[in-house]
């Protein structure tokens, strides 16, 4: 709830659950236009537990079975009372996760392709980036840092509706590449 960007010099600030909401909206908006399920399992502007949005996705692929976890987030770096020079996209996966594998190649690519972001690469999450909703999803699971909240140029973008548009295009474009293999 409190993660943000160091404050503008115009005195606004960044904060990413409101960032991830927004992008998470715009792509079950994109999805329902297409005819496409999607959830929003951090429906509410509290803060939810991972161990929660974790058991109500599982719940879920139990159900459906044919369903994919996206994590939508902005990076950080550094302790937030400046901006930083770390910046760009990067999609993490589960190491031992092929399907998580192919999709955050997918949508690295589309993200750097929309955005123009510098790329900063897939990741595994076997060793330090160890995230909880990727090791602990029953579905095949990745999760996007669309650029740094903490880097003046990436944030600056990202506070715009025309770059979360792109980060939420880039997106469904994965789920659409995904679709048209799986038939």
């Amino acid at each position: 709830a409190g993660k943000r960007s160091p404050t503008f010099p115009d005195g606004k600030v960044l904060y990413e659950g409101v960032f991830n909401r927004d992008v998470t909206q715009r792509i079950i908006k994109l999805c329902e236009a297409h005819h496409i399920d999607a959830m929003d399992i951090v429906n509410t502007n509290h803060d939810k537990s991972l161990r929660s949005r974790v058991k109500e996705a599982n719940k879920i692929h139990k159900v459906t079975r044919n369903c994919i976890y996206l994590s939508i987030h902005a990076n950080a770096w550094g302790r937030g009372k400046e901006f930083t020079s770390p910046k760009g996209i990067g999609v993490y996966r589960h190491y031992k996760s092929k399907t998580g594998e192919k999709l955050a190649s997918m949508l690295q690519k589309h993200l750097v392709e929309k955005t123009g972001f510098k790329d900063r690469g897939v990741r595994a999450n076997e060793t330090w980036a160890n995230f909880y909703v990727l090791r602990k999803t029953h579905m095949p699971a990745i999760l996007s840092e669309n650029g740094f909240m903490t880097n003046l140029s990436d944030a600056t973008l990202l506070l715009t509706d025309d770059m979360r548009q792109k980060i939420a295009e880039a997106h469904f474009a994965m789920i659409i590449e995904l679709e048209k293999e799986d038939g």
